[in-house]
């Protein structure tokens, strides 16, 4: 049945109406303009990677697509597809409820849409604008397929490839054939009909992708799933590989020997001189105590790396002294938190293998003005960028810097550098008072022309401002090169939508350390060397700031010394690894050979253990070099089954190594370590009587060593006596799989463990003693022994004591 509509544009009827909407289409037009603006604003990265897009030389094995399309070109497409459909759907939305507020769309009888032509037409037009980005975004879904997990493959499976992949075609199909109906429907105004067009439509969606797909994974695909998905698989696992680098790692089989003799010991001296007794945890608490020195210093981390001292190549753990940030009382004046405490003052650098006799660090740097070795002088020791500096300062200004204390005298200094902007106008320092919200800035009399205004002061945020397309690790270490301070903040190219790749927690299927950063301490420069120019996405950046990144060989050879491979990285690469080493599909689907990282003792709690650097010789190589390495043990037990090291000198810098362990042979791991020495009935105790006399024992974590064609187990015990706060190193103990050792330095107990001498409480086995004449004599004794450290002699004694006391 027709209907009859006025013809507004003639008698104006409506156009009351629209006068109304016209304010209302305004604003929603405005708000989309903003909302759609600003969403975009965040996605430059993927605009970016789009203009200088790279090809990476490898195809995926389904579309024969270089990886470069879904890492630089994919992205931004679904970007602008799913933009769309948004934009049109919007603008639909808004045009229907405008023309209903107008009159001119209504619901008819049996509740069909009631409309003049032309408006049906209009909406028609914008429906099929929406429609047509639809059925491009099926378009894409298919490359979508690579990068979504589907039953036992991550990516494209059997069921999509054949199922899915077809379907896709079919709903855009579709889609294209309701487009068609609904032009058909604004040619002929017969808006019932699109009724029946949508209908279908969404019959067939849900048949071609839910229906037909579930059931054929469901009653085809399982039932015969490894047979079906191995190629899948076999995709699977090399793209993992490759987007990680696990591909380029070099696996070796170690062949294991139960016993190490003092012979295997002696050819690896130098390994046996650099184990690391110290662990940071407790040491950092040293730190603080000996080496911050006034309240408004603070050691944030400790660090591990390597340096020539004497001629010798030795391992070291060092930390900044940085400001602290908290100024409290009158301290915490403008003036003070602004203008005079403004830099941090050089560092503490301990040696990582030694002790003194107090069981304190024996230091290579140390002290204020630092003092140390001549290999380690440090001429500029000021540090205004760091990893805690968190507020502004203005350097130089009217007051003097606050530079170290000297006995009961301060130092001061003035800034000479150029870091920060100078604040040599009235504008500037309105701007920068309007950015911080401090109109001191403004006010302040102690500014000059020549005063700078230092802002993102930590190493991590100078870096994000210069470049924030890279992903950062967590921990920038500090460097000692040529008298000055600098840091070095390792850098990550990332990338999600690697093709077959599984990704991370974080949510990135692609990874490589391409960027090596230095921060100078003190002038805050920012310098990009690039470590890895064969990585794709970096090259993609390099393209886009050509000025921006240097090469690795213009970085001076004393900082290039100190590079390491960075932790953030390694664990990703191991936890990938500990699956993604089975290369087989079948032992890859039944997940046979699975490996899990370790676990230690720390507090008393199992923890998972970390990957810890030592600088060692490697087996069946001569050369001592810095290497970051890990056990990892099977999936839910305990004894080891391979580990892992990652290159930290040049030549070989980032080559990774696993050493596959017999499975023939069982070597514990270090919880299996752990609880042996738990069950050692002389080593627990002597850490009970520790306890009993009110001081905290802390064993600290274990280090597993591997020595030739075994392993060397080591373990600090740490001492907190009642009422101090000083860490102290007592014991070290040593184990070879076979015999464990406590004894107060890592040489003597390697003694104990090889049979070259007894170990402390064996030894002493005093004559029979004379009648005790009284509990004075016995408390007396008891002290004596527990001060020599003679734990067998102290529970001897203490026992006495205790017998005499009850008679």
């Amino acid at each position: 049945m027709s209907q009859s509509w006025p013809n507004h544009s003639r008698t104006g009827v409506a156009q009351p109406n629209a006068h109304r909407l016209t304010p209302f289409l305004i604003l929603a037009s405005a708000a989309t303009a903003a909302i759609f603006g600003f969403a975009f604003y965040g996605e430059w990265d993927r605009f970016l990677r789009l203009v200088w897009a790279q090809d990476f030389g490898t195809s995926d094995p389904i579309y024969l697509r270089d990886i470069g399309f879904y890492l630089f070109v994919l992205p931004f497409l679904n970007l602008v597809q799913i933009s769309l459909v948004l934009l049109t759907l919007g603008g639909t939305l808004m045009l229907g409820l405008a023309y209903f507020r107008m009159g001119d769309l209504r619901f008819g009888a049996k509740r069909y849409v009631a409309a003049d032509p032309k408006v049906l037409r209009h909406l028609i037009a914008n429906t099929v604008l929406l429609l047509t980005a639809w059925a491009w975004g099926y378009y894409l879904d298919r490359f979508g397929l690579l990068t979504r997990s589907a039953g036992a493959v991550f990516g494209a499976g059997y069921t999509d490839v054949h199922v899915v992949l077809v379907g896709l075609w079919v709903a855009l199909g579709a889609t294209v054939a309701l487009i068609c109906v609904l032009v058909w429907v604004a040619a002929t105004n017969a808006p019932r009909f699109a009724v029946f067009g949508i209908g279908g439509y969404l019959v067939i969606l849900l048949a071609a992708l839910e229906v037909i797909p579930w059931s054929f994974q469901r009653l085809i695909v399982e039932p015969n799933e490894l047979e079906l998905e191995t190629p899948f698989l076999r995709h699977n696992i090399a793209l993992t590989r490759a987007a990680y680098g696990l591909d380029k790692i070099d696996v070796r089989f170690h062949t294991t020997e139960k016993k190490l003799d003092v012979a295997q010991m002696q050819e690896n001296q130098s390994t046996i001189d650099n184990i690391r007794i110290w662990d940071h945890r407790p040491l950092s608490q040293t730190f603080r105590q000996l080496q911050q020195i006034r309240t408004y210093y603070s050691f944030s981390d400790v660090d591990v790396d390597r340096y020539w001292i004497n001629g010798d190549y030795r391992q070291v753990m060092l930390a900044a002294r940085e400001l602290s940030a908290d100024l409290s009382g009158k301290g915490s004046s403008w003036v003070n938190r602004h203008l005079q405490y403004t830099h941090g003052y050089g560092l503490a650098m301990c040696l990582a293998a030694d002790k003194d006799d107090q069981g304190g660090p024996v230091f290579t740097v140390e002290d204020l003005p630092p003092k140390g070795s001549p290999d380690l002088t440090v001429s500029r020791p000021e540090i205004y960028y760091g990893t805690e500096m968190t507020s502004y300062q203005i350097v130089p200004t009217g007051v003097k810097e606050f530079d170290y204390p000297e006995g009961d005298q301060n130092v001061y200094t003035s800034y000479t550098g150029h870091g920060g902007v100078l604040l040599d106008s009235f504008w500037k320092k309105a701007l920068f008072a309007w950015h911080q919200f401090d109109m001191s800035i403004v006010l302040s009399s102690y500014l000059s022309p020549q005063s700078r205004i230092q802002l993102w002061r930590t190493v991590q945020q100078s870096v994000s401002r210069s470049a924030p397309f890279l992903k950062l690790d967590h921990d920038p270490y500090l460097v000692v090169d040529q008298g000055r301070l600098f840091w070095i903040q390792d850098a990550y190219t990332v990338a999600d939508g690697f093709p077959y790749s599984e990704p991370t927690d974080d949510g990135f299927s692609y990874i490589r350390n391409s960027v090596k950063v230095v921060v100078d301490a003190y002038e805050g420069d920012v310098r990009f060397y690039v470590i890895d120019p064969a990585d794709p996405v970096l090259r993609a950046y390099h393209a886009a700031f050509p000025s921006l990144f240097r090469s690795l060989d213009e970085m001076s050879p004393g900082l290039r010394q100190h590079l390491r491979y960075p932790r953030d990285l390694f664990e990703v690469q191991v936890d990938k690894f500990n699956t993604y080493h089975m290369t087989v599909p079948q032992v890859f689907y039944n997940r046979e050979d699975v490996w899990a990282p370790p676990q230690e003792k720390f507090g008393g709690e199992a923890i998972q253990m970390e990957p810890y650097y030592v600088l060692m010789k490697l087996p069946g190589e001569d050369r001592l070099q810095f290497l970051l390495m890990t056990p990892v043990t099977p999936k839910d037990r305990d004894n080891m089954i391979a580990w892992i090291a990652a290159r930290s000198d040049f030549p070989g810098y980032g080559e990774m190594i696993v050493y596959k362990l017999s499975k023939d042979n069982l070597i514990l791991g270090p919880l299996q370590i752990e609880a042996t020495i738990d069950q050692d009935t002389t080593i627990s105790r002597q850490l009970t009587l520790w306890d009993q006399r009110g001081s905290r024992v802390t064993r600290g974590n274990l280090l597993v060593i591997p020595i030739d064609q075994s392993f060397l187990y080591v373990e600090p015990v740490f001492l907190l006596a009642v009422g101090m706060n000083i860490p102290q190193l007592k014991r070290v103990i040593v184990g070879d799989g076979n015999h464990l050792a406590m004894e107060s330095t890592l040489a003597e107990a390697l003694q104990v463990v090889f049979g070259e001498r007894p170990s402390t409480p064996e030894e002493t086995t005093e004559a029979p003693q004379a009648p005790i004449s009284g509990p004075r004599e016995a408390l007396s004794k008891a002290e004596q022994a527990l001060r020599r450290g003679d734990w067998t002699a102290f529970g001897r004694e203490w026992e006495r004591l205790k017998s005499l006391l009850e008679k």
